[in-house]
């Protein structure tokens, strides 16, 4: 058809699956059962750019991500509405230092700020490291817990409203670099559900869109009459 003389392209197989959700360019998932001709007696989970993936999503998550994800391509929309209502229980009886966003941390003195701690548009894992350290200076604890440092591999989690670290800012987040320091009096002030909500929930639901499903039941008018 191209007046060639002889064929010079060559296509191979990658996949062959049964289901798959595409929710943006280069973020999917998939239900496969054939990868490069090895043909698998069960199918096998393909995710590509999805949180599952993704190192700055708590450990405890990009399983279960993983896991429900594998729910949508196999279950019905109760499954997954069932698993989530089963994970969010387990989620809110973890340690707040099992559901922090896991980052790593630069230019910390770019954002520092003498006067207000840091400056305006901070990153939040920057920000919630520049207030660790400064109450960490401020209740004299530097010889106990080391200061976040450049390039310190650290864990931010969100805090409600009103917390020990407020302050005039009304500061909703803290970093630290493997635990939360007990002195600083704020695990009882951890926002679960908003750790939920942004960990795991919202780019659940971002697949469920796709497919029109809800992550929890809601009640209809339908549902007054059966």
């Amino acid at each position: 058809m191209m007046n060639a003389y002889e064929n010079k392209m060559h296509m191979g197989r990658e996949v062959i699956a049964e289901r798959g959700i595409w929710t943006a360019k280069k973020r999917y998932a998939l239900n496969v059962w054939d990868s490069e001709g090895i043909r698998y007696e069960e199918p096998k989970l393909k995710i590509m750019g999805i949180e599952t993936t993704r190192s700055s999503t708590p450990a405890i998550v990009r399983e279960k991500l993983k896991n429900a994800i594998r729910l949508i391509l196999t279950q019905d929309e109760k499954d997954i509405q069932n698993y989530v209502a089963e994970f969010k229980e387990e989620f809110f009886s973890c340690e707040p230092e099992e559901i922090a966003f896991p980052r790593g941390v630069s230019n910390l003195e770019k954002w520092e700020s003498s006067s207000e701690i840091y400056i305006s548009a901070t990153p939040i894992a920057v920000k919630g490291s520049l207030i660790y350290n400064h109450y960490i200076k401020k209740l004299k604890l530097e010889e106990k817990y080391e200061k976040i440092q450049q390039g310190d591999k650290i864990k931010f989690i969100y805090l409600k409203e009103p917390n020990p670290i407020s302050g005039m800012k009304g500061d909703k987040v803290i970093s630290f670099p493997a635990s939360i320091p007990k002195e600083l009096d704020i695990h009882r002030f951890v926002d679960y559900n908003m750790q939920f909500t942004k960990s795991f929930l919202d780019p659940l639901e971002t697949i469920l869109n796709v497919v029109g499903w809800k992550s929890k039941e809601e009640a209809t008018l339908e549902g007054l009459f059966i």
